[in-house]
C-alpha cells in the first residue's frame, strides 16, 4: 500500500512541476484573454495559485537591474521545494 502511495506522490509532483512551468511560461506570453489561451491559463492559475500564494507574500519581487521589471521567483521556489521534498516523502513511505 505505502508503495502505491510512494508512487502517487511522485506523479502528483511531477504533474505540479509541470503545471507550474507551464504556468511561468504562460504568463510571459501574449494571448487573447477570452481565447482558449486564456481559459488554459485561468485553469493553470486555479490549480497552482493555492501553492504560490503563500510564498508570494513571503517573497518580494526582485527588479531585473535598470529595466524596471519585475520577476516572480515564487513559481521557482515551489517548484524548487516539489522537486526537493518528493524524494523525501517518497523515501519515508516506502521504508514504512
Amino acid at each position: 500500500m505505502n508503495l502505491i502511495v510512494a508512487d502517487a506522490v511522485v506523479i502528483i509532483g511531477n504533474l505540479l512541476i509541470a503545471l507550474l512551468f507551464l504556468r511561468a511560461i504562460m504568463s510571459w506570453m501574449p494571448f487573447n484573454p477570452s481565447g482558449i489561451g486564456g481559459t488554459v491559463y485561468r485553469i493553470l492559475s486555479a490549480i497552482t495559485e493555492p501553492l504560490i500564494s503563500p510564498v508570494r507574500r513571503l517573497v518580494q519581487r526582485s527588479p531585473i537591474s535598470g529595466s524596471g521589471m519585475l520577476i516572480d521567483f515564487s513559481p521557482m521556489l515551489v517548484m524548487l521545494a516539489i522537486f526537493l521534498l518528493t524524494p523525501i516523502i517518497t523515501d519515508l513511505l516506502r521504508n514504512m
